[in-house]
C-alpha cells in the first residue's frame, strides 16, 4: 500500500513547486513592468553600436539659452558690421548730395534695420499718435530707455528729426562722421550755461529750417519702470524758441534694456502724445503738463 501512494505523493509536491515557481515568475515580471514604467531609461541604444542619452530638462534649457546667445551675438555683429560699411559708403557720397539727400541715405539704412530686427531677434514695433504731430517745427521730449529710438526714430517718422546728442558721440569713426554730416545738434556738456546758449541757437536753426528736435529729457538712458523725470533744458528751449512741445514715449526698455542687447523677442509700442503750447505759459506749467502725461502714458505700456 505504501508503495502505491509514493508517486502520487510526489507528483503532487512537482505540481507545487511549478506553480510556486510560475507565481513568482510572474510577480518578478510585474515588476519589472512597474520599474521600467516609474524609472527613467538611462541609455538607449542607437544604430550602429553608438549610445545616445534620453531627453533631460537642463538640456533643453541649455540649448535654449546657447540660441538665443547666438541670435543676440549674431544681431550685434550684423548691426555693427553693416553700419560701418554703409556709413562708409555714404560719406563717399556726402559732398555730392544735400542736406535732405544725406538724411534720406542715413534713413534707409534705419528702414533696413527696423525690418531686420522684426526677423532675427523678432522685434517688431508699432506707432501710435502720428496725427498729433504739428505741420511746422516742434520739439519732442522723448523717453529714453535704450539705443533702439536713436535708430528706429528716421524710420518711423515722416518728418525729418534732429536730435540733440552728447558730442562725444562724433568721436566714433564712421558714425560720429555720419552724424556730423546729417547736421543734428551735439551737446557739449562742459559748462551748464554756455552748453545751453549754444544748443538753444543751434536747435533755433534746426527749427528755422522745419525740423523736428528730439531731445531726450532724462539726459541718459534709464530703466522702463523708473519714474519720469525731465530736466529744465527741453522746456526752457521751448519757451525760449516758441516751439510746441510733443511728449512720446514707448516700451522699448523691456525688449532692449538700457544697458545691453536684445535678448529675446517683443513687440515696441511708440505713443506720440498731444500737441503742449509753449507760448503764453510759464516753464513750471508746461513742465508739469508734459510730466503728468508721460507719467500716465507709461502705466500704460
Amino acid at each position: 500500500m505504501s508503495g502505491g501512494f509514493e508517486p502520487d505523493a510526489n507528483i503532487r509536491c512537482d505540481a507545487a513547486s511549478e506553480g510556486a515557481n510560475a507565481r513568482l515568475i510572474a510577480r518578478e515580471a510585474k515588476a519589472k513592468i512597474y520599474l521600467c514604467q516609474t524609472r527613467r531609461p538611462r541609455l538607449l541604444s542607437g544604430f550602429h553600436g553608438r549610445r545616445r542619452q534620453t531627453f533631460r530638462p537642463q538640456s533643453l534649457f541649455t540649448r535654449l539659452f546657447m540660441r538665443t546667445q547666438f541670435i543676440k551675438w549674431f544681431f550685434i555683429v550684423c548691426l555693427l558690421g553693416s553700419g560701418t560699411v554703409y556709413s562708409a559708403l555714404i560719406l563717399l557720397l556726402f559732398p555730392f548730395v544735400g542736406r535732405s539727400g544725406r538724411y534720406w541715405l542715413a534713413a534707409q539704412w534705419c528702414r533696413a534695420m527696423v525690418a531686420w530686427m522684426r526677423w532675427l531677434p523678432g522685434v517688431t514695433c508699432s506707432v501710435e499718435g502720428l496725427e498729433h504731430l504739428p505741420p511746422g517745427p516742434s520739439i519732442i521730449l522723448c523717453r529714453h530707455e535704450s539705443t533702439w529710438e536713436t535708430l528706429a526714430f528716421l524710420a518711423l517718422f515722416p518728418r525729418r528729426i534732429s536730435f540733440v546728442f552728447k558730442e562725444d558721440l562724433l568721436r566714433i569713426p564712421f558714425f560720429g562722421w555720419v552724424l556730423r554730416g546729417l547736421d543734428m545738434v551735439s551737446l557739449n556738456r562742459g559748462s551748464p550755461r554756455q552748453a545751453h546758449q549754444a544748443v538753444t541757437q543751434e536747435c533755433a536753426v534746426r527749427l528755422a529750417k522745419g525740423d523736428v528736435v528730439v531731445i531726450f529729457p532724462e539726459g541718459t538712458r534709464v530703466p522702463h519702470d523708473a519714474p519720469p523725470r525731465l530736466t529744465s533744458g527741453g522746456i526752457r528751449l521751448a519757451c525760449a524758441t516758441g516751439a510746441p512741445v510733443v511728449p512720446v514715449v514707448h516700451n522699448a526698455g523691456k525688449i532692449w534694456p538700457a544697458k545691453g542687447w536684445p535678448d529675446r523677442k517683443g513687440h515696441i509700442r511708440v505713443v506720440v502724445g498731444p500737441e503742449f503750447s509753449s507760448r503764453e505759459t510759464s516753464q513750471q506749467d508746461l513742465s508739469r503738463a508734459v510730466h503728468d502725461w508721460m507719467k500716465t502714458a507709461l502705466l500704460e505700456l
